[in-house]
C-alpha cells in the first residue's frame, strides 16, 4: 500500500509539472542574433476563438486577417479603432488628428544597440515588427487586452518587439496538446531571434497571440 501511495504522489506531481506552461522573461535587445531555422508554431490555424480586425486604410475598411494590401503599419488608437497606412511617417501625421494624445506622447528611449526611430514606438504603446532589425510591417497597440495575431494578419510573423507601456506585454505560442509557452516583455525593445524558446530554438516567427498588460 505504501508503494502505491508513493507512486500516486509522484504521478500527481509529474502531471502538475507537465501542465505548467513554460514562461520566460525576455532580455532586452542588443546586436541581432542569427535565426535558428527551427520550425514555426505547431498550433492549429484557428488557434484561439477570435474575430477579424477591421481597419481603415485609404478611406476604406479592410479585414486584416485577409491581408494588409499595400499597408506597412497598422495602429490601434485610443478607443480601439484601427488605422493602417503606407508608412510610419504617414501614420504619425494622421495620428495628430485621429488620436492627438497618442501622437504627442513622450517618445520612449531606444534600448542600447537598437535603432528604433522616434516615431516608431512611443510611450504607452506595444509594437511588433516582421523583421528582427525593427523593420518591415509594423503593428502598434495602445489598448489593453489579448490580441490574436491571426485576426491581425500577423500570426507567426513577429521577429522584434518593443513594450513601452506601464506593465509590459506577454507573447504566447499556441501549442497543440502542450502548454502555451510565454515570453514577458518589460520596458524596452527585443530581438526575438535572440530570445530562447523553451522547446528549442528561439522566438522568431512563433508569436500567435499576446496580451498588452
Amino acid at each position: 500500500m505504501r508503494t502505491f501511495r508513493t507512486l500516486a504522489a509522484v504521478t500527481t506531481v509529474a502531471g502538475a509539472l507537465a501542465l505548467a506552461a513554460p514562461a520566460a522573461v525576455a532580455a532586452p535587445a542588443g546586436p541581432s542574433a542569427p535565426a535558428s531555422g527551427v520550425p514555426e508554431s505547431a498550433g492549429p490555424t484557428d488557434a484561439k476563438p477570435s474575430k477579424p480586425v477591421i481597419a481603415t486604410y485609404r478611406g476604406k475598411k479592410i479585414d486584416l486577417s485577409q491581408g494588409w494590401g499595400s499597408a506597412r503599419v497598422c495602429t490601434e488608437v485610443t478607443g480601439g479603432a484601427v488605422y493602417c497606412h503606407d508608412s510610419i511617417a504617414e501614420a504619425d501625421q494622421a495620428l495628430a488628428t485621429i488620436d492627438p494624445a497618442a501622437r504627442t506622447a513622450r517618445t520612449a528611449p531606444a534600448a542600447a544597440g537598437v535603432a528604433v526611430s522616434d516615431a516608431d514606438c512611443s510611450s504607452g504603446w506595444v509594437c511588433i515588427w516582421e523583421h528582427s532589425n525593427f523593420t518591415g510591417p509594423l503593428l502598434r497597440w495602445s489598448q489593453f487586452g489579448t490580441k490574436y495575431l491571426s485576426d491581425w494578419g500577423f500570426r507567426d510573423r513577429a521577429s522584434s518587439a518593443c513594450a513601452y507601456n506601464s506593465n509590459g506585454a506577454t507573447l504566447y505560442d499556441d501549442r497543440t496538446l502542450q502548454p502555451d509557452p510565454s515570453l514577458y516583455l518589460g520596458w524596452g525593445c527585443y530581438d526575438l531571434t535572440g530570445q530562447g524558446y523553451p522547446y528549442g530554438g528561439n522566438w522568431n516567427d512563433r508569436v500567435d497571440y499576446l496580451t498588452v498588460n
